[in-house]
């Protein structure tokens, strides 16, 4: 046979999984509806472990068993949120409890990307309070100029956000939603001006960094570091140069009459964000579905494998690790986690209490319904 003949033939094949999938998926939707209507909580990490050790058991390849288990895993995930979807779409927001009118704190100035972060997360209808720096927005909600702040955790180009995370350890506030949106960079100069009188761009150094080919291909023009997007974009309004641009989005542009020069300068289109809505209280999602959380460990010998270890004998998805020193105990270091799964789930409550029983110091900082990648 041909190479077109084996290509026809796969091709009928993805037609048959795809309406496979679909039943799957409307059988999934049946499970979740008698879930909730029993007051159950949709995740269930032993039946997710079961369906995938049967697969493994059936298979006859030539798919191996990792491609097995990550292939059902991928699966039984989309089916989760699928039936998430379905059981809140009742709700006025989807992805948060009801937040009418409320007050939210974001770092930058107004037109930054954590602006917009907080309007698509929450709507139209909140309150937006800009705050300079890290440390003034944790103390946003202490001062009682806002009811939640909005923090960028990670991005998918640059990595973790240790100054927020770092805040956040330092607080009291919890974790009860996140966000992820897409990351565009335009060069955004003064009416009048033209991308060849451009001498310099000032952004804040992450977005500079996440330009680094559009700048190596440009060297006339100078990087400048600055504290935020948005805010360099009102700086060169301000000036007057018209040889002075910025890096920003689109939205900072349209906040501040600026001119769009060039646009989509990030060196990777998939530029993403992922933002935390913190609160002074546990206001956490029904039907979370992930966890964040912090241990501490001790410095000893095989502290952190002794940590996880409980985690992958129940077969529960580890999403993130990430380290971070400890304040005030050299070399001795915490960790990050996000984790599949809620404090409803039994394999998650028998794993938290293992910990608690190993004397691994653990903080709970949040349960929320994950957030899926936008389209860019």
């Amino acid at each position: 046979m041909s190479v077109g003949q084996w290509r026809a033939k796969i091709n009928t094949l993805d037609l048959g999984l795809l309406r496979l999938l679909n039943q799957r998926t409307a059988l999934a939707l049946k499970v979740g509806e008698s879930k909730k209507d029993a007051g159950v909580h949709l995740c269930d990490h032993t039946r997710e472990r079961e369906v995938i050790e049967r697969m493994c058991e059936a298979n006859e390849g030539p798919l191996d068993d990792r491609a097995v288990v990550e292939l059902f895993r991928a699966i039984i995930h989309e089916s989760r949120r699928i039936q998430t979807r379905a059981t809140t779409e009742s709700n006025a927001a989807e992805t948060v409890p009801r937040l009418d009118r409320v007050r939210v704190a974001f770092q930058g100035a107004p037109g930054a990307f954590s602006e917009a972060a907080a309007v698509k997360l929450l709507g139209e209808q909140i309150t937006l309070v800009d705050r300079p720096t890290f440390e003034s927005l944790f103390a946003a909600i202490s001062d009682k100029s806002a009811d939640y702040i909005l923090v960028p955790i990670e991005n998918s180009i640059a990595g973790f956000v240790h100054p927020s995370f770092d805040q956040l350890l330092d607080s009291k506030l919890f974790v009860i939603s996140e966000v992820i949106i897409p990351v565009s960079h335009c060069l955004i100069g003064r009416p009048g001006s033209s991308f060849e009188m451009i001498a310099a761009a000032e952004s804040h150094p992450v977005a500079l960094d996440q330009c680094g080919r559009f700048l190596a291909a440009n060297p006339q023009i100078r990087r400048v570091a600055a504290e935020d997007t948005a805010g360099s974009v009102a700086r060169i309004m301000a000036q007057g140069d018209l040889t002075r641009a910025a890096i920003a989005g689109r939205r900072a542009a349209e906040k501040y009459g600026g001119v769009i020069l060039r646009e989509h300068l990030e060196d990777s289109s998939e530029n993403y964000t992922r933002f935390f809505l913190l609160s002074p209280g546990k206001d956490f999602a029904e039907a979370a579905d992930q966890l964040s959380l912090v241990i501490e460990l001790p410095h000893q010998p095989g502290a952190l494998h002794s940590a996880l270890e409980p985690f992958a004998r129940r077969g529960i998805d580890l999403l993130k690790i990430e380290g971070r020193p400890v304040k005030g105990r050299p070399w001795e270091y915490c960790f990050f986690l996000d984790v599949r799964g809620s404090t409803s789930d039994a394999e998650v409550i028998d794993t938290l209490n293992e910990l608690k029983v190993g004397r691994v110091e653990t903080r709970i900082l949040g349960e929320y319904r994950s957030a899926q990648v936008p389209a860019n």
